[in-house]
């Protein structure tokens, strides 16, 4: 591969994307989980609930910010290594990641900070409303990021501006409802949920191989197990209708990634 400016630039974004999505599906995952156990302690009013709502809302927060971090990373690069792009589809582009923003991003962090710090402010009811505001916001982000990414795979509800040399929204309701940012999304969500439940389940397992905190530990597996389950068995359905999209909408793309390199005759 030649190492000109846009392969260089091509690397990076990879790499920062990569280095953002390790800790995506955990944040999607584990606002859900804990927003879960804080209902169950909510409901019960028993203690233990409480301490693993804590527990796993520390480890949420870690893994938040590092998130956060990383994804404002990538975003620059827009700007930096992508500016012309920027210019070109930002008219269609740049309104998903407003949004999110706007909508998404002020809602969990705000209501992140509530989360933290309101444990002793707030009722146990405030404190719940603000747990599932995180899991909210949180997932809301995942959706407009996805509308996003969804249009510059199937870039539908728009049309090229010859006088401006852009491209230009013609139906924004067609840009939210695409098919393929649809899919996305409920696969990379559920996915999400699958892998929250499996880092909790190990840290569980850990704990319970060390005989300590076995009451917490034993709690959250079955929940984790349960959540999971469920999680999984809708993964295997929205991954197979994701794939689907691509049938459809990227051929060409579908084709790449089973390594058809030439044209070949149908099966019979």
């Amino acid at each position: 591969m030649e190492l000109d400016v846009v392969s260089l630039s091509r690397l990076q974004f990879a790499m920062t994307a990569l280095y953002h999505f390790l800790f995506v599906p955990l944040t999607l995952g584990l606002s859900v989980l804990v927003a879960i156990m804080e209902s169950v302690y909510v409901m019960t009013d028993r203690p233990i609930w409480r301490q693993m709502t804590k527990f796993w809302g520390t480890l949420f927060g870690i893994n938040f910010v590092l998130g956060v971090a990383t994804g404002l990373t990538m975003e620059f690069q827009f700007g930096m290594n992508w500016s012309y792009y920027s210019h070109y589809v930002g008219d269609i582009f740049g309104a998903p990641l407003a949004i999110e923003g706007l909508m998404a991003f002020f809602l969990e962090a705000t209501f992140v900070g509530l989360f933290f710090f309101g444990w002793d402010k707030l009722s146990k009811v405030g404190h719940l409303i603000t747990a599932w505001m995180v899991a909210i916001g949180s997932n809301l982000s995942a959706l407009w990021i996805l509308i996003a990414n969804g249009w510059m795979q199937n870039p539908v509800g728009s049309v090229f501006n010859p006088e401006t040399m852009r491209m230009e929204v013609e139906n924004f309701f067609e840009v939210l409802f695409n098919e393929v940012a649809q899919a996305k999304f409920v696969h990379t969500v559920s996915a999400g949920y699958v892998t929250a439940s499996i880092f909790v389940l190990g840290v569980s397992a850990f704990y319970m191989l060390r005989n300590r905190h076995t009451d917490l530990a034993k709690r959250s597996m079955t929940v984790a197990a349960s959540f999971g389950l469920a999680s999984a068995l809708s993964v295997i359905v929205l991954g197979d209708e994701s794939g689907y999209t691509a049938t459809t909408h990227q051929q060409m793309k579908l084709a790449a990634i089973e390594g058809m390199w030439e044209t070949e005759e149908a099966p019979a």
